[in-house]
This record gives structure tokens, sequence and C-alpha cells, in this order.
């Protein structure tokens, strides 16, 4: 059987990596330790910086939310670059901080009542002069977030070697900036 896109994308939401779970079945015994190994390089394929596409990816997870019903009354319009933006960054990663972004600021919208749930999701192309690099901004008619939620994603986006910036509006609304560092500091 062929793994299609879709197929693989849903296969990565399962196999989340629990470090208890692997240390377990490290001291299974095996005969030839091929299951281990299979293991181990599954977990480090989780976490390897592989180039990404942006808005594709953070399309895919806003859809497969919606698919979910877990973007239920929300409308979500997504302003993408006609041309690739593309980051090298460890995508399962990546795309837990654009899930917990996308479902706080459901939540966040759910809170508000009598205006319309609207979610913009935005890609920008990194500056041409290094200044910046890639962003994905999120922007929602939500009441602001509570600071253990964004303190939940901070931490992951730091994980990333990123920045994440949270503006609340002071006529509603939020805008998440999730800025990757330029290529020349990716590395670093």
């Amino acid at each position: 059987m062929m793994a299609t896109t879709a197929t693989t994308a849903t296969a990565r939401k399962a196999l989340s990596v629990d470090s208890q779970a692997l240390n377990r079945m490290r001291t299974l015994p095996v005969e030839g330790g091929e299951a281990t190994n299979n293991v181990v390089s599954l977990e480090a394929y989780l976490r390897e910086s592989l180039p990404v596409e942006l808005g594709a990816l953070a399309k895919e997870v806003v859809e497969q939310m919606i698919g979910e019903d877990r973007l239920t009354g929300v409308e979500v319009m997504y302003h993408l670059p006609e041309e690739s933006v593309q980051a090298e960054l460890p995508r399962r990663q990546f795309e837990q901080v654009v899930e917990q972004l996308v479902a706080a600021s459901a939540q966040s919208m759910r809170l508000v009542t009598g205006k319309p749930h609207v979610m913009r999701v935005i890609v920008e192309a990194a500056d041409d002069f290094g200044d910046y690099g890639p962003r994905l901004r999120l922007q929602d008619t939500g009441a602001a977030l509570l600071s253990e939620t964004l303190d939940a994603v901070a931490e992951r986006v730091e994980k990333l070697g990123a920045k994440l910036t949270v503006k609340s509006r002071p006529s509603g609304g939020n805008i998440f900036v999730v800025e990757l560092p330029p290529e020349e500091l990716a590395s670093w």
C-alpha cells in the first residue's frame, strides 16, 4: 500500500511520541533488536528538521481540525502567498504549535457572542534582507486569552527557535505571530 499525503499526516498525528512508552518498548526482549531500532528511528524522524511549506502545513492542520468539528461556527480565511514559503523545522512540532494556536483562538471566540467568529490564517515570506524569518499569523475575533494558555504555546514555539508575539486588540480579537528565525540564523 502506498501512503498518501492524507494518510501520512494522519499517521503522524496518531504517532505522538510518548517518551515513557518508548523507554518501556526499549526494554522489551526482541530478537535482533529490530523493533527497538524502528522505534528509535521513528522518534528521530518525528524530531528531525525537514523542509516544510508553511502555508500548506497550516492549511492542512486547520482543515483537519475543521473535519474533526473542532472549529464549528468559525469562518476560516486563508491569506497565503502565491510563492512557496519554506522553512526547515521539525514538522510535527510545528503542527502542534499551529494546532494549539488555532484551538486557543477558537476557544477565545466561543467566549464572545453577538460577533461573527472569523479566523484569518496568514503566512508571510521572510524579509529579503534577512531582518526577519517567515511568519505565521493568526487573527481572530475572540476574547483575550489566559496567560496559562499562552505560556504552553510559547514554550513549544521557543523549542523551535522561533518567537511568539500575541496582541489583543481593543476592539476585540487577538493577533498571534509565530516568527521563525531567518535562514542564516536557523542553524545556530
